[in-house]
């Protein structure tokens, strides 16, 4: 079952014909699906998986495959990415090809699968990153015709309109039952340490199967904080001033004496507090 989003910065309507051609030829039953509606979609997957289907197609970008992630969740499954967003974290990570014909003939051949952990947020499954301050409101003024003329770049200029308006908010985070008091711009939940693509890690030691997650945070926007987070990201430095680890555990709770904005995937979640907690080997990806 082909489940595509229309909205993905970089979906193109052919992708559907090489889909059916991909297919055909094995003789392999495919089903298009088009999202609109998260609680159709979920019930479409429930007709499917009681039809017997346990091969999903997420036709999108990282909130596309994280939204379905979120209703395979709990059902026997294998999960392809056909890339199709602005940044396709997940699938780089996953070491899916971003062309889309190539990463169709991968699903349809490959018999490799790779289990991964996810952060449930409010009965949501999220599997890259779920974050509050600079990165959430970077996102609040980004639309899918910005994202799909402008690509990464969308997001450089989203961040860059953020930090004029972004200051240092008080948050309260519970980490495995541990307090932690922090003064941050940004505070950043991440499943695998990634930056947009693989080669930029914000936390080198950060993986998709280890049943944590790390916290970070960003103090300010000071040029030498700035100047040192991107050095760190670049350089993949072991010794991290800039950006702080601030713990890392299965189940995080943040709250903020300031309601902060919170983003997962890259889709606005809602406003602090705001809780998640990791669940071990929740989605099986097809890779290479």
């Amino acid at each position: 079952m082909a489940l595509i989003s229309k909205k993905a910065g970089h979906f193109r309507p052919n992708v559907c014909r090489d889909l059916t051609r991909a297919f055909s030829h094995p003789n392999i039953p495919l089903r298009f699906y088009y999202i609109e509606d998260e609680k159709e979609l979920a019930g479409e997957i429930d007709a499917a998986f009681r039809a017997g289907c346990r091969d999903y197609l997420a036709v999108g970008g990282d909130g596309t495959v994280s939204l379905v992630a979120s209703c395979l969740y709990g059902k026997p499954h294998r999960l392809g990415v056909i890339p199709a967003g602005t940044a396709n974290t997940m699938a780089r990570v996953l070491g899916v090809p971003m062309s889309a014909k190539k990463a169709i003939r991968l699903a349809v051949s490959s018999g490799k699968t790779k289990f991964v952990d996810g952060m449930d947020v409010r009965g949501r499954i999220y599997l890259l990153n779920v974050s509050a301050g600079l990165s959430s409101i970077s996102l609040d003024r980004l639309n899918e015709k910005t994202k799909s003329t402008m690509g990464m770049f969308s997001y450089v200029i989203g961040v860059a309109r953020a930090s004029l308006k972004v200051a240092p908010c008080s948050f309260n985070i519970t980490i495995d039952g541990r307090r932690i008091c922090s003064r941050d711009v940004e505070l950043h939940v991440t499943n695998l340490g990634v930056l947009g693509l693989p080669r930029y890690h914000i936390h080198e030691h950060s993986l998709l199967d280890d049943g944590k997650v790390e916290v970070l945070g960003l103090s300010d926007l000071a040029p030498t904080t700035v100047i040192g987070a991107v050095l760190e990201v670049i350089l993949r430095r072991r010794k991290r001033r800039s950006i702080r680890l601030l713990g890392e555990g299965s189940e995080v709770v943040i709250d903020s004496d300031v309601k902060q904005s919170v983003q997962g995937d890259g889709d606005i979640i809602g406003p602090t507090p705001v809780s998640l907690k990791v669940r071990s080997r929740a989605i099986n990806f097809i890779v290479p």
